[in-house]
């Protein structure tokens, strides 16, 4: 997955505005813990200099430092969750820029029962992993309707490409294009990907002039924000339902996703 994210140190959290939340929360346990440990009676911690309540709170902490990690853990959980809401809200709000956007192309059943649709890169390693399972999912499951969101974010070949099989559907061949350019050997670029258009017999000409067509390049920016608002930060990104799934996966995960949303969709009916 083209997302890299580096787990943060405790040093580092201790840096942010974790910290007076430890404290908050380590106050908390010493009025309320069963175990005695600096159990101080709230009358006689009022009486307290600040300098003495950090100090026994700090004593505390030493003492006891597998509440730093269960105090960071429950905020992590907390976040996460607070995070998912936010996700699952803005999805909601996007449904139809995400599932019924009729500038996005369409492939596998129009009419299908259930839609996945799919954020990608060209020069993205893990979608090209992804393409052959994607072409498996889709000739193994008659009912399944795929949506394809142009995702450049790996440079301006990403960028060209990207254009270029959005000026291909205009000719009515965006899907073979699509895996075509999956087929390019190195980097995805401008030169390879016209070559993979006179192949395939697409008007090159004509492409190349829909490419700078400012709608085709509006279709590309609303992909990236409507990505940015569901936190979908790398490549490949999948969407089903209310599923939202970030990096290559396997074909069976795929499947059991979106049998969990026909699923869903069943039980509403």
């Amino acid at each position: 997955m083209n997302d890299q994210s580096t787990p943060r140190s405790y040093s580092k959290i201790f840096g942010s505005a974790l910290l007076p939340l430890i404290l908050i929360a380590t106050a908390g346990a010493w009025f309320a813990s069963e175990r005695g440990v600096l159990r101080v009676p709230k009358a006689v911690a009022a009486e307290m200099s600040q300098d003495e309540f950090e100090q026994r709170v700090r004593t505390y902490l030493l003492e006891h430092p597998e509440v730093i990690a269960d105090a960071i853990n429950r905020l992590q959980e907390r976040q996460a969750q607070q995070d998912t809401a936010q996700v699952t809200a803005e999805l909601k709000a996007h449904a139809d820029e995400v599932f019924r956007d009729p500038d996005s192309p369409v492939g596998g059943n129009p009419e299908g029962d259930v839609t996945l649709v799919e954020f990608f890169d060209y020069n993205c390693p893990y979608c090209r992993q992804m393409a052959p399972l994607m072409v498996q999912a889709e000739g193994e499951d008659p009912q399944l309707r795929i949506v394809y969101k142009e995702f450049p974010i790996l440079g301006p070949g990403s960028v060209v490409a990207a254009k270029a099989a959005l000026a291909a559907n205009k000719q009515g061949k965006y899907v073979a294009f699509h895996r075509a350019l999956y087929q390019i050997r190195g980097p995805v670029e401008e030169s390879k990907v016209l070559d993979a258009a006179a192949t395939m017999g697409l008007d090159v000409d004509r492409l190349k002039a829909d490419m700078q067509d400012s709608a085709i390049a509006g279709v590309v920016d609303r992909n990236l924000k409507l990505a940015q608002a569901l936190r979908i930060t790398g490549t490949p990104g999948f969407v089903a339902g209310d599923q939202i799934l970030v990096g290559a996966t396997d074909l069976k995960t795929l499947q059991a996703v979106l049998q969990v949303v026909r699923s869903g969709q069943q039980a509403t009916k």
